[in-house]
């Protein structure tokens, strides 16, 4: 039977809370996590399908990764900060960057100048 609460507005139905599962639904949760693991299986990139309370099914993940690492001055390694910024797509990479600074504050400065500036660059190309 179902548990329905269904609200109508002009044209527009909205059922929320209850409900008998379709086909391919999910019935329990040794179900779902079958079916997660099958369909992320060899899957090369972050973005993963999931479910979520309800049996929601989501397909979720990060298009773009910042990674960076720099190594702080030493009397065995130089004078300076420096290191590596590598923009990754899908888990790619796509640009690397070196940066050498002679401070904190301006290697601070300059890295965060440089991955905000692909901001303003993905969202426009994606708009």
């Amino acid at each position: 039977m179902e548990d329905n609460n269904i609200w109508k507005q002009g044209e527009s139905t909205i059922i929320v809370n209850g409900g008998n599962p379709l086909e391919d639904c999910p019935t329990d949760w040794d179900k779902a996590r079958e079916w997660i693991d099958e369909a992320n299986e060899d899957k090369e990139t972050e973005v993963k399908w999931s479910f979520d309370c309800g049996f929601k099914l989501d397909y979720d993940g990060a298009l773009l990764e910042v990674a960076s690492r720099f190594y702080p001055p030493k009397t065995h390694s130089g004078d300076t900060w420096d290191g590596t910024v590598t923009i990754m797509l899908f888990g790619h990479d796509l640009i690397e960057k070196k940066f050498d600074c002679k401070t904190l504050e301006e290697l601070k400065k300059e890295v965060e100048n440089y991955v905000n500036g692909f901001q303003g660059k993905i969202y426009n190309c994606l708009k």
